[in-house]
Parts: structure tokens; sequence; C-alpha cells
């Protein structure tokens, strides 16, 4: 990931990419000491993430980001803690008080990955996969849930198609990393659309009733966020 580092403040601005520099696959393409620089910048470059200072002389943090359109993922540091709530409603990615620590600091660049990727996922329509010697297009909003059997797994798509290929659920959830998908049962994961009702040991998707383990069911009710 790129990113770029905004700060008026010189010892903070040379501090925090000391830090960028200790975090493997985080390159910093360019540091500024003014927000103007950094405008000019990033009309004319791509970045994935924008280490910002809020209190800067002529042109703050906070001006910045409403003066972009398309803006990268969105770090605030500052001294002051006041600026929190103002931060957030511009709907940054983070914000961390100075002075700045590593662990903190990696925290944030967790956040950014995890928000890229949820990016990626979001547009995700359909996956290939082999089956009875031919790649099949299968669109996620059809699949019901995927079930192991043996050293194979099923594939239950809508209107009672079945696709069976090799390979496990465990293979399957990485796979499909997806917000939809949840593994609810060492042998099932279902998309989380198609369930009808939730039991204490058991969801029903259409009229197959599928098992939900202990150890399953507080990630299920976390995606599926109940009123």
């Amino acid at each position: 990931m790129k990113a770029i580092i905004v700060d008026d403040d010189q010892v903070a601005l040379h501090s925090l990419d000391f830090l960028c520099k200790k975090i493997p696959g985080l390159e910093v393409a360019a540091i500024f000491d003014n927000a103007i620089d950094a405008i000019a910048y990033l009309k004319k470059n791509t970045v994935d993430i924008l280490f910002l200072d809020i209190e800067m002389p002529d042109f703050s943090g906070l001006e910045l980001v409403e003066s972009i359109s398309n803006l990268p993922q969105v770090i605030f540091t500052t001294a002051k803690a006041e600026y929190a709530i103002q931060a957030f409603e511009h709907d940054v990615t983070d914000y961390i008080q100075k002075p700045v620590t590593l662990p903190r600091l990696q925290k944030a660049v967790e956040r950014v990955e995890k928000q890229l990727k949820d990016q990626n996922r979001s547009g995700q329509e359909y996956i290939f996969i082999k089956s009875n010697g031919k790649l099949v297009k299968l669109m996620l909003k059809e699949i019901q849930y995927i079930e192991s059997i043996g050293d194979y797994v099923a594939f239950v798509m809508d209107k009672n198609q079945k696709y069976v290929v090799h390979g496990t659920i465990k293979a399957m959830i990485e796979k499909l990393d997806l917000p939809d998908f949840v593994k609810v049962h060492r042998a099932f994961i279902v998309n989380i659309s198609k369930i009808n009702n939730i039991e204490d040991t058991a969801i029903t998707i259409g009229d197959r009733a599928i098992p939900v383990s202990r150890a399953h069911r507080s990630l299920l009710m976390e995606r599926i966020k109940p009123l």
C-alpha cells in the first residue's frame, strides 16, 4: 500500500515516516509539511492512505478532506483529542492521537487493509468452480449454502441446482471471504441473505434445516446484526 504524510510539525512528520517504514507492505510515497502541496500531489497521483494532521497553518487537515473528492483512506493524526468528533464526521478510517506509537499505527493500517478488502469484495458478483471437468460460473446471490460431503463440497443453489467440487469447507470459506457468507458448522457455509429463520441450534434455508454449532453461533449473530 502507498501512503503520503501531511504534517506541518517536522518532528512529527519524520517520526511518522520512520514508523511507517517498519510496517511491511507500507510504502511512504511522499511527505508534505503543508496541505496545499499535498492537494496538488493527490490530484495527480493515487495512494491508499493519507496520514493527515488537523491543525496546520493556512489550510487545515479538515479543509483538505473537504476540498478533495475520491480521497484515499484518511487517518488523522493530531495532538488534540477534541477533534475526534469532527474527524469521524468526515468519515475517516481512523484517528490517532499524538505521539503516534508503532502498535497504534499498525492497528490503523490493519483497519485500512480491512476497509480496502471489503470494498474490493463488495463488487464481486460471481465465482468460477471446476465441476465435472468444466468451469462453471456461479452467481453469488444464487448460492444458498455449501455443504461438506467427505472429500468434496456441494454448492446448493436456487432452483434446486447443485454443483459438487473436490475440496474442503475450510478452503471454501477462505476463498469466499465475503460479507454474506459465514461458516455455521464444520460442515456448512451459508449465504446470510438466504436464511429464513434462526433457532438455538439450527437455521432454515428453504425447506432445509442446517445445524449451527455453538462455536460458530456468535459469529453468525455478529454478521446478521439482529434488532
